[in-house]
C-alpha cells in the first residue's frame, strides 16, 4: 500500500512531466554515463523504476542532441522491438531494459557508441568520394591540357584582337580533357578581354548529340547567340534561320560608338552528329568565318581525327580550312594526377597507392579515357562501401572489427589506441576493389555467357582450354571427352555420359564457344575452342575451383 500511494504520489506531482524538475537519480547517473563512459548498472538502482521514470529516461536521450545518447535510444528500440515511448511506460518492459544494459555494460558500450559514429563518418565520406568522381564536378584547375589550353586561348586572343573570324577543330579521343578546356576557356576569355579593355565575344555552346534533325543547329546557334528578332525559332524554316545568322554575324556593332565590333564564339561541341549525305551544314559552319565582315569565331570539337579530311575535302577550295589542334590520350602519370586532385577535396586516405596505380594502368593500355577512369574510381569506391556495410552487419552492431576514425585513430573492439605503422595505409578502397571495378568496366559478353553457364559447361570448357595448352590448335570429340573424364576423376565428381557430353558440346557450339565439326560419329568431330582463352580464364578465375584447375 504505501509503495501505491508512493507511486500514486508521484504521478500527481506536475513537476514530474516538467524539463525544468529537479534532476532525480536516475537522471544523474545518466548523465555520469554520458560525460564520463563509466558503467551503465548505475542506472539500475535497487528500486525498479516507476512507469514515468521510464518514459523520461528514454526522452532524456532523445531530447538532448549528443550523438550517444541518441545511438542509446535506438538500441533501446531495437531491442524493444521498435515500440514507441509510451510502450516503455508498461512495467514488462523494465527487466528487457535492465538486461539491455547489463549487456552494454559487458561490450564497453561507450567504445561500441564511439565505433557507430565512426560508421555514419564513414558513409559520408564514401558519398563524398562517389561526388568527387562525378562528371559533374568540374575542378577549380585544369590539370595535364595546359599546353592545349594555351593553344586554344591564343587562338580566340589573336581573333578578338585582330578583329578576324576564324574557325578552329579540335579532336581527340573520348575523354581526353576537350570539352573540360573549352569550359575553361569560356570562363576565361571574358577576364581577358576585361583585363585589355576591350569588349567580352559573346559566347554560345551548342551540344549537337540532342538533335534530331542536323540542320536545327541552326535554330540553336539562333537562340543562344539571341539574334532571332520577332518570329520564334521554331516557326522559321532552317533555310531562314541561316539567313539570318550570315546576316546577323556579318553586320558590325559600331551602335555604341566603338569601332570595335563585338566578336561572337561559337562553340559546337560533338560536330560528328552533324554529318549528313551532302555535309552542307558542316559546311555551311566553317564558311559562317569567311563571309565579308564576319564576327563569328567557330571552334568545333569531335573525335574523329580525320572529319575534316574525309568528309569536308573542299574546306581549302572554299578557303574555309580551319586550324586543327589534336588531343592526345591520358597517359598513366596524368591519370593519377588528375584523380589525386579529385581526392584533395575530399581530405581522406581514400586509395591504396597500388590500386590507383592499378587504374591508371589499365586505363592508359586501354584507352586513356579520362571519364572512364573516374567511372571505375566511382565504382570502386561502391564495391568497397558495400564490403563494408556487409562486414558491419555479419559482425553485428556489438561486433569486433578494427575501424579507422577521421582523426587518424584506431578503434579495435570498442577501443580508441594509435594507429600502428601496420594500418597506416588502411585506405577505404583496396587494391581488389579496384580489380572487381575493372573487371565490371572491362567485361565482355563473351565473359558473362561463359560465368553464366552450368558447372559441367563450364568443366567443358576448362578441359578444353587444358587440352589446347599443349599446342593443339583443335582435337576430336573423344578426346575432349577424355579430357573432361579426366578432370571429373581428379576432382572427384561424377561425370556426365557420352550421349549427355555431346549434346552439351553442341550447347556451346550454339552459344559461339566451341567450333564442332562434323563426322558420321560423335566422338570423331573435330572440337576447337572459338573464344581467347584468356576469356575463359578471366571468367573463371573467381571460382577457386575452376582457378586452381586452371592455373595447373
Amino acid at each position: 500500500m504505501a509503495r501505491r500511494s508512493e507511486r500514486s504520489r508521484s504521478n500527481q506531482d506536475p513537476s514530474m512531466n516538467t524539463k525544468e524538475s529537479q534532476p532525480t537519480k536516475d537522471a544523474k547517473c545518466t548523465e555520469k554515463f554520458l560525460v564520463n563512459g563509466d558503467s551503465l548498472q548505475e542506472k539500475v538502482t535497487s528500486q525498479r523504476p516507476s512507469k514515468k521514470k521510464i518514459v523520461a529516461f528514454r526522452n532524456d536521450f532523445v531530447a538532448d542532441r549528443d550523438p550517444l545518447q541518441h545511438w542509446f535510444a535506438n538500441v533501446l528500440e531495437m531491442k524493444l522491438g521498435n515500440h514507441h515511448a509510451s510502450t516503455y511506460e508498461s512495467n514488462d518492459h523494465l527487466p528487457k531494459i535492465e538486461g539491455i544494459l547489463e549487456r552494454c555494460q559487458k561490450s564497453s558500450i561507450y567504445g561500441v557508441a564511439q565505433q557507430h559514429a565512426v560508421d555514419r563518418s564513414e558513409s559520408t565520406q564514401f558519398l563524398a568520394l562517389r561526388t568527387a568522381f562525378h562528371l559533374s564536378a568540374v575542378p577549380n584547375t585544369l590539370l595535364c591540357r595546359e599546353a592545349e589550353f594555351k593553344k586554344v586561348m591564343e587562338f580566340c586572343k589573336d581573333c578578338i584582337s585582330s578583329q578576324k573570324a576564324k574557325s578552329l577543330y579540335i579532336c581527340g579521343c573520348p575523354g581526353s580533357g576537350k570539352s573540360l578546356t573549352l569550359e575553361k576557356v569560356r570562363q576565361q576569355i571574358a577576364d581577358w578581354a576585361k583585363e585589355v579593355g576591350m569588349e567580352a565575344p559573346k559566347v554560345a555552346v551548342t551540344n549537337c548529340t540532342s538533335l534530331s534533325d542536323p540542320r536545327d543547329i541552326y535554330h540553336r546557334v539562333l537562340d543562344s547567340l539571341e539574334l532571332r528578332q520577332t518570329h520564334a525559332t521554331s516557326q522559321i524554316s532552317h533555310s531562314s534561320c541561316l539567313k539570318e545568322i550570315k546576316k546577323r554575324l556579318c553586320k558590325s556593332d559600331t551602335s555604341r560608338g566603338n569601332s570595335l565590333k563585338r566578336m561572337w564564339l561559337l562553340i559546337v561541341d560533338e560536330m560528328d552528329f552533324l554529318i549528313t549525305r551532302d555535309q552542307s551544314v558542316l559546311y555551311e559552319l566553317f564558311r559562317l568565318s569567311t563571309y565579308e565582315g564576319s564576327c563569328c569565331i567557330l571552334i568545333g570539337i569531335a573525335n574523329a581525327i580525320d572529319l575534316t579530311d574525309r568528309f569536308l575535302p573542299n574546306l581549302r577550295s572554299l578557303k574555309c580550312e580551319p586550324n586543327v589542334i589534336t588531343f592526345p590520350a591520358y597517359g598513366k602519370d596524368q591519370i593519377v594526377t588528375i584523380v589525386k586532385q579529385r581526392l584533395e577535396s575530399v581530405n581522406i586516405n581514400a586509395f591504396q597507392s597500388f590500386a590507383l596505380e592499378l587504374c591508371a594502368r589499365k586505363l592508359a593500355a586501354a584507352s586513356g579515357d579520362m571519364r572512364k577512369a573516374l567511372d571505375v574510381c566511382r565504382s570502386a569506391v561502391e564495391i568497397a562501401e558495400k564490403e563494408e556495410k556487409e562486414t558491419v552487419l555479419s559482425n553485428g552492431a556489438m561486433g569486433s572489427h578494427t575501424k579507422v576514425s577521421p582523426d587518424g585513430k584506431v578503434i579495435e573492439n570498442g577501443n580508441m589506441k594509435l594507429m600502428s605503422k601496420d594500418q597506416a595505409d588502411c585506405a577505404m578502397v583496396k587494391i581488389d576493389h579496384m580489380a572487381k571495378a575493372l573487371a565490371r568496366t572491362f567485361r565482355s559478353p563473351v565473359v558473362e555467357t561463359i560465368q553464366g553457364l552450368p558447372q559441367h559447361s563450364q568443366m567443358v570448357l576448362c578441359s578444353a582450354v587444358r587440352l589446347f595448352r599443349k599446342g593443339k590448335k583443335d582435337a576430336l570429340l573423344g578426346e575432349l571427352n577424355k579430357a573432361y573424364l579426366d578432370f571429373c576423376k581428379a576432382n572427384a565428381i561424377h561425370a556426365l555420359g557420352p550421349p549427355e557430353f555431346s549434346s552439351l558440346c553442341r550447347v556451346l557450339a550454339d552459344q559461339a564457344l566451341l567450333c564442332l565439326g562434323t563426322a558420321k560419329e560423335d566422338r570423331l568431330k573435330k572440337v576447337s575452342l572459338q573464344v581467347n582463352e584468356t576469356d575463359v580464364v578471366f571468367a573463371l578465375q573467381e571460382v577457386r575451383f575452376f582457378r586452381n584447375n586452371l592455373g595447373s
